[in-house]
């Protein structure tokens, strides 16, 4: 009963062809079925049949195989041929192999023995219906993907084994032809027209550039190409998964040429006053370039130091703002940022790591932050090559000018291997680049002090608000060296212990 029920509620709108040769089970046959079935057309032999469907076009046909005229297999054969959706249950009181055997050939989506059981009758034509909504379901689906495919602004090709297999109408004008067959043909690898650039992606003595995408599809690269006009073009790759599909996945390029970072990315021949000139551009190119690796669902990495050491994590872009942009990030990253008050974005995608010098809002039970006053920055402390660390409150320097000892303020603000960043409230006359100290430092190692004792060269200096930043570099001893060695690594973990207690909020 529950089976009778279901068939009514699903054949509601579906027509059904009936071929049967026989008047009286014919007649029977469909009083049955028009309990179901609003639209029943009924045939008595196969000719009949398919001059029916040819005119109706059902998605469902019930026959008999033996009809004068044209039998139920020749009948089956052409519908299948001009509709190969339409779904055909086929009745026979015959149980040869051969009919069944010529059935599967057709394509006939049941075949049943006479005397038909209504239950199994009920129970076939159920699933024929189900099967036809999920197919045309699925084939809405693809001509709606096959349109979106298509029509897309940003360039589309699947790639499977590195060769490409489906590609949208903007990717194949871009390369000038006129199937994915022409590409193939014309063009061996489609990365033959990367050109080489700093920063960007491109067939170098490396490798293949597909093994760089696929090795890593949460990256997103830039691509520099000539068009058909010979002029530059500036693209954003992604390359997205293709679910079960290991050696497949499909690249979105996204022309993002307007944005004139190509001089930027460009930063060892770029003349340094149209960088300055170019600023205010660059500056209000970073909310879109950003936007474009939204687009995209590309990670990019936030940046930051507690008290030297490197605190880095992937995070989302969730919302771009006209003066700010707000990302999800880990509670780590976080408690980071609540520390240090700023952050760095950094990204394959982006010519130089992005400042982000104001911190507007913070929420750790979203996990979301957001920043603002952005600014690309050439220098970086993300290309540090050694490590600088925040001593302990408790350390002393001095510092000696010729015979002359420094009177001010002074305290450490980092130190590494081989350079020291002093904090100074008031400039000594004549102290310029090049300048020559004699530095005391002492820190404390297990409870015990250690004194470095060693000439610096002034480095590099700045005034920042009310104090003055000079950076010293210097050269130790073995002796000393080996010391300095054994108090960085001891302060790492004494600070790594002192962040995992703000983590736990202690």
């Amino acid at each position: 009963m529950g089976d009778l029920k279901k068939l009514q509620e699903l054949s509601i709108g579906f027509k059904l062809l009936y071929v049967e040769d026989n008047e009286a089970l014919r007649l029977n046959a469909t009083k049955l079925l028009e309990k179901f079935f609003s639209t029943i057309y009924v045939a008595s032999d196969g000719l009949e049949g398919w001059e029916l469907f040819k005119q109706h076009r059902p998605y469902l046909v019930l026959t008999d195989i033996k009809m004068p005229h044209l039998d139920g297999m020749s009948m089956s054969k052409k519908i299948k041929h001009a509709s190969p959706a339409t779904k055909i249950i086929v009745m026979s009181a015959f149980d040869e192999k051969d009919y069944l055997y010529k059935a599967i050939e057709i394509g006939v989506f049941r075949f049943i023995k006479k005397p038909v059981a209504l239950t199994e009758l009920t129970e076939t034509l159920i699933q024929a219906i189900i099967q036809i909504n999920h197919e045309t379901k699925e084939n809405i689906f693809q001509a709606q993907l096959g349109s979106i495919f298509n029509y897309q602004s940003s360039m589309i090709v699947m790639l499977s084994h590195t060769k490409p297999i489906v590609a949208n109408q903007v990717f194949l004008d871009y390369y000038e032809v006129e199937d994915v067959e022409e590409l193939n043909t014309k063009y061996e690898d489609i990365g033959t027209r990367f050109l080489e650039h700093d920063g960007f992606l491109y067939n170098d003595a490396d490798g293949n550039w597909t093994n760089k995408i696929l090795a890593d599809r949460s990256k997103i690269h830039n691509v520099k190409m000539k068009n058909r006009d010979g002029e530059l073009r500036h693209f954003i790759l992604k390359c997205r998964d293709i679910p079960d599909k290991n050696n497949h996945g499909i690249l979105s390029f996204d022309d993002i040429t307007e944005l004139n970072l190509l001089g930027l990315f460009n930063g060892k021949t770029t003349k340094k006053d149209d960088k300055v000139k170019n600023k205010v551009e660059y500056e209000k190119a970073i909310y879109d370039l950003l936007a474009v690796i939204k687009r995209n669902n590309a990670k990019v990495s936030l940046h930051n130091y507690y008290k030297g050491i490197t605190i880095t994590n992937d995070s989302s872009i969730l919302e771009i703002k006209d003066e700010s942009v707000v990302f999800q990030t880990s509670y780590i990253q976080q408690k980071a940022i609540q520390f240090e008050k700023k952050s760095l974005i950094v990204s394959e995608a982006l010519p130089y790591p992005i400042t982000c010098a104001t911190l507007n809002a913070l929420s750790f039970d979203k996990q979301i932050i957001e920043f603002a006053e952005l600014q690309f920055s050439e220098t970086s402390p993300v290309t540090r090559d050694t490590v600088r660390l925040v001593p302990e409150e408790t350390h002393k320097v001095t510092m000696f000018i010729g015979e002359t000892k420094y009177i001010g303020d002074v305290r450490i603000e980092d130190i590494s291997l081989n350079a020291v960043k002093l904090a100074l409230s008031v400039v000594p006359a004549g102290f310029d680049l090049e300048t020559e100290v004699i530095l005391d430092m002492v820190f404390t190692v297990n409870k015990q002090p250690l004194i470095i004792n060693t000439k610096g060269t002034l480095f590099r200096k700045r005034e920042v608000g009310r104090i003055f930043e000079a950076v010293f570099m210097f050269k130790l001893d073995a002796k000393t060296h080996i010391k300095i060695v054994n108090y960085i690594t001891k302060r790492q973990m004494a600070i790594i212990r002192e962040f995992k207690g703000l983590q736990n909020g202690k």
